[in-house]
């Protein structure tokens, strides 16, 4: 063993103590790594950082950004496996691709490979200066059992301003034989210098055909609950995962009686009446103005996709395409009282409704306002 390698060993000893669970090798907390083909979507992004890798051209520096959950650690775990894959397959439009299966693929996937750093959000909900230095300390030896060595700093807008300072000298000059990949769905968060030293591949959102697969194929989902998730997702993986929660089942069933109570409120006061379901005002509840605020999205987003479902229904559509599927004898009951113009009226105004509270209004005001126009 050279003296390079104790050097190594005993470093990543206290790695280990020094930093905690902000830093880990590989991925052992999401094993579900991938090879850059088996990945959903961002084809053009798959293709470019594939063909980058093989061309040795892949910049040493990087920021994945984009909405949450749609894949972008993911990818990030993706392009570790192919720096540092054994067994390379053979050419598709990407270029060579992992394979899955040698010795280092299993490692990463298994979360033990030492090249194979993710840096994340400890308990406080921040990335620390002590964690990036770490980090970075282990970069100046060369790879111990791979060919690169690859630090994904997941969550990249939870650095605190120390940690991103810490890193910006590495950034301006990276060690060979290293690749920095910072994953945000908040890019602003970070510091404009820190910024300015990394190219960024902008992600997009997930089909919903993807997302659907994804359910089925990883999370277990059946095909009806999954077309269901998938519609009110926004092109995100990890909303679909929430829509398929508790907590989206009872959005959609308060956002399902304030429809009922609505088809025939003729009055005002009678709707504004209505609307109290949405924002959740019983007597006693505790709660804060961010929680209010988000339970208020959830179930507008629901109310949306039964909007859309009315719209189908209005229009002599198939069942089939009905987003809430197992909902479709309450939808049909609904629809004598929606027809096209006030389900497409509807859909406006929760749309606008959600623009609103992102805009901090008034989740009171929101809803009275939002039961007046439907």
């Amino acid at each position: 063993m050279t003296l390079d390698e104790r050097e190594q060993i005993s470093l990543v000893g206290a790695i280990g103590s020094t930093a905690g669970a902000l830093l880990r090798w590989g991925v052992a907390n999401h094993p579900m790594t991938m090879a850059l083909g088996d990945i959903k979507g961002h084809a053009s992004i798959r293709q470019l950082v594939g063909r980058a890798v093989t061309r040795d051209t892949l910049p040493p520096c990087l920021v994945f950004t984009g909405p949450e959950g749609v894949g972008k650690r993911r990818l990030a775990l993706a392009v570790a496996q192919l720096l540092n894959c054994h067994a390379l397959t053979g050419e598709d439009q990407t270029g060579p691709d992992a394979c899955g299966a040698c010795r280092a693929c299993e490692r990463i996937q298994r979360g033990v490979h030492a090249d194979v750093l993710v840096l994340e959000p400890g308990e406080t909900g921040a990335i620390k200066v002590d964690a990036v230095r770490a980090a970075v300390e282990q970069t100046i030896y060369r790879p111990f059992e791979g060919r690169k060595r690859v630090v994904i700093v997941d969550d990249a807008d939870r650095l605190v301003p120390e940690a991103q300072n810490a890193l910006l000298k590495t950034l301006e000059e990276p060690p060979d034989g290293s690749v920095f990949l910072l994953v945000t769905s908040r890019p602003h968060m970070l510091l404009p210098t820190v910024r300015s030293r990394c190219p960024e591949l902008r992600f997009g959102g997930l089909a919903p055909g993807d997302i659907v697969d994804l359910l089925v194929q990883e999370h277990g989902f059946e095909s009806v609950a999954a077309r269901a998730a998938a519609a009110t997702a926004d092109g995100s993986l990890a909303r679909a995962l929430e829509a398929g929660s508790t907590d989206h089942l009872q959005a959609r069933e308060s956002a399902t009686a304030m429809l009922r109570a609505l088809a025939s409120a003729p009055n005002p006061r009678q709707r504004l009446e209505a609307g109290k379901g949405l924002v959740d005002v019983r007597p006693g509840r505790k709660s804060s103005p961010a929680a209010d605020r988000e339970t208020l999205t959830r179930r507008l987003r629901a109310l949306s996709t039964l909007f859309r479902d009315l719209q189908v229904l209005a229009s002599r559509g198939e069942v089939a395409w009905l987003s809430n599927v197992d909902l479709a004898p309450d939808l049909a009951d609904l629809a004598r009282s929606y027809d096209t113009d006030r389900a497409q009226r509807g859909y406006v105004s929760v749309d606008r409704a959600v623009q609103a509270l992102t805009r901090n209004a008034s989740p009171k005001v929101v809803v009275d306002w939002l039961t007046l126009q439907l």
